[in-house]
């Protein structure tokens, strides 16, 4: 790949134009509005993996695995691949048959990460807020085409064969779903106690199909639960412009032959204790959906990008917490050269202890990363070209105290690192030896 590729999308009646090329260990990309201005930017993603073992991947090649994922990224988002002007590449618009598989750029909305509290009253006083659990799970859909289900990832890939448990009581639906219906919920595998297990559900959607079905078999994973969120579109119709409550009746009463597949479970909270209620139960939070909302355009896309209509909220449990920054990885395109993501740790209660909580790369301001960079030069922070660095440094270094306040979901059951971290603030009212962990 040593001469540009480009790739175009028209976007407003603009034509933006995106190119990508490899030179040896190092990809290149440009782009820009046509006849316009172009902005470049390189990286070099170096080596991966231990030389010598079958993990190891050269610079050169990981340069190369990684500019295909970028341009697997566009084509998610709608662009085209030109060829000496010519186009060479089809994106889809729009679905007008299901005789084929869903386009890769296809995307379904998200709720919206956070909601104002006039915003909440305003839903839940009209008697229309609609509170499902937040679960912690694989987002999975399933679409009855001519030819039979079908499930997809989120990204679009197809994964049938990992749930045929799901697809056979798909298939006895047959009164409730005919060919045109696109169903999308959530994959979570549940502990004894009803709670989600999150690693137990990445190792089954994230290994080959033959390996996902043994995990289940062998009962290392219990067979994941599939949650039923929305219907996009039923029998051939697109439910964009129906509300909310109109679209949950196609599912939400339905019988089904064994837990396997569930609609999402509609919880009595108020405004006042859905937190005390969610914290109680220890999960993530809630979503709250206005009953009379209709999403409109923003139910689905064809770039990649998912949608966040309004009526569709997440209500999170978060917390903050003190921690010490002991390592930093550089950012990318204008932030090259300053601080991209920080590694913290924190103090163990037990022990007292300083252990690694991961790593935060989120919630940066240009003025604050400025700050932070500053502060980690001053400070000799060192700037890390792999995350697996991290694990090499000494965390009971007494030097480290630049602290941070964060915010996150929870912790990470096995490792105590943090969940959805959120850079908040520079503590400089605070001393590293305060910051101990809340666990």
């Amino acid at each position: 790949m040593t001469t540009w590729r480009e790739f175009r999308l028209v976007k407003s009646k603009k034509t933006l134009i995106w190119r990508i090329m490899v030179d040896g260990e190092w990809y290149h990309t440009e782009s820009g509005m046509e006849n316009g201005a172009f902005q470049s930017f390189k990286d070099r993603p170096g080596d991966k993996g231990k030389p010598g073992t079958k993990a190891y991947v050269s610079a050169e090649n990981n340069a190369i695995f990684n500019a295909n994922r970028e341009i697997r990224k566009k084509e998610e988002k709608g662009y085209s691949e030109f060829i000496d002007g010519k186009l060479v590449t089809q994106t889809v618009t729009e679905i007008t048959s299901f005789d084929n598989p869903l386009p890769k750029n296809f995307c379904p909305m998200k709720p919206q990460t956070k909601i104002s509290d006039s915003a909440h009253e305003k839903i839940f006083k009209s008697k229309k807020a609609r509170y499902t659990r937040k679960r912690d799970g694989f987002c999975t859909i399933f679409v009855k085409h001519s030819y039979g289900w079908e499930c997809y990832s989120r990204r679009i890939d197809i994964n049938t064969d990992w749930f045929p448990n799901h697809i056979a009581l798909l298939e006895d639906s047959a009164n409730e779903f005919d060919v045109g219906t696109i169903i999308v919920g959530e994959m979570v595998c549940l502990r004894d106690d009803g709670s989600d297990n999150y690693k137990a559900t990445s190792r089954v959607c994230r290994s080959d199909a033959e390996v996902a079905r043994k995990l289940i078999e062998d009962k290392e994973c219990p067979e994941p639960t599939f949650f039923i969120f929305d219907i996009l579109f039923h029998n051939g119709q697109s439910l964009h412009e129906k509300t909310y409550d109109e679209r949950s009746e196609f599912w939400k009463n339905i019988t089904w032959k064994n837990d396997l597949i569930q609609p999402v479970t509609f919880h009595d909270v108020t405004i006042d204790n859905w937190m005390q209620v969610a914290t109680f139960n220890k999960w993530e939070g809630f979503v709250i959906v206005d009953g009379n909302c209709i999403p409109g355009d923003k139910f689905y896309s064809f770039d990649g990008d998912a949608k966040r209509p309004n009526g569709h909220h997440k209500l999170k449990v978060t917390k903050t917490e003190d921690v010490v920054v002991f390592a930093v990885t550089e950012g990318s395109g204008k932030r090259l050269g300053s601080v991209g993501a920080i590694f913290v740790k924190q103090k163990d209660p037990d022990t007292g202890l300083f252990f690694n909580c991961g790593k935060i790369g989120s919630g940066f301001t240009d003025e604050s990363t400025a700050e932070m960079t500053k502060l980690c030069r001053e400070r000799n922070i060192p700037f890390l070209n792999k995350d697996p660095e991290a694990n090499k440094i000494d965390l009971q270094d007494e030097s480290h105290d630049i602290v941070v306040e964060m915010e996150y979901s929870e912790r990470q059951e096995e490792t105590n690192k943090f969940k959805f971290p959120v850079f908040l603030k520079i503590r400089t009212d605070k001393t590293a030896s305060e910051c101990v962990a809340e666990i």
